[in-house]
């Protein structure tokens, strides 16, 4: 069981500023699948206030033909939206988890819910085990590591 002073330590751990090093799922048949990359490109932030950011994408993107940032075609929007992926919120730790309580984010369905993520930290980083859910027509598990920003 952890005691009130292990979660004030494992939080203090928690905060701060992380760069993505890699996100991976998995499927049962042992397929793996890096859909941001290898690297991917991104930040986590959690603050000390209980906020938190996060941002995933492809570092190869391709940038969209016109200067218009409300705009694009349907195809430049649509691969926008395959290689990236961000989400803000309240964080809390609770028993060995860290829960997020997201208010924005570019998949709609989770804007409004909770995301529970059993994770590993320490000096280096933070890694999240997200849960097995549907991706790409399959219900894989994953994993994404951030390192720590110094």
């Amino acid at each position: 069981m952890t005691t009130r002073g292990d979660i004030v330590s494992i939080r203090d751990l928690v905060v701060g500023a992380y760069r993505v090093a890699a996100m991976e799922h998995y499927t049962d048949s042992g397929e793996v699948g890096r859909p941001y990359g290898d690297p991917p490109l991104g930040f986590a932030f959690y603050s000390v206030e209980g906020y938190t950011s996060t941002i995933l994408m492809r570092p190869d993107r391709e940038n969209f033909a016109g200067g218009d940032v409300l705009g694009g075609e349907a195809s430049e929007k649509v691969a926008a939206f395959e290689t990236a992926a961000a989400f803000a919120g309240r964080w809390e730790l609770v028993d060995q988890t860290i829960v997020h309580r997201l208010e924005a984010a570019t998949y709609p369905n989770w804007v409004g819910t909770t995301q529970v993520r059993p994770f590993e930290v320490d000096e280096d980083g933070l890694t999240l085990y997200p849960p097995d859910m549907l991706m790409g027509g399959e219900i894989r598990h994953a994993m994404v590591r951030f390192a720590r920003i110094r």
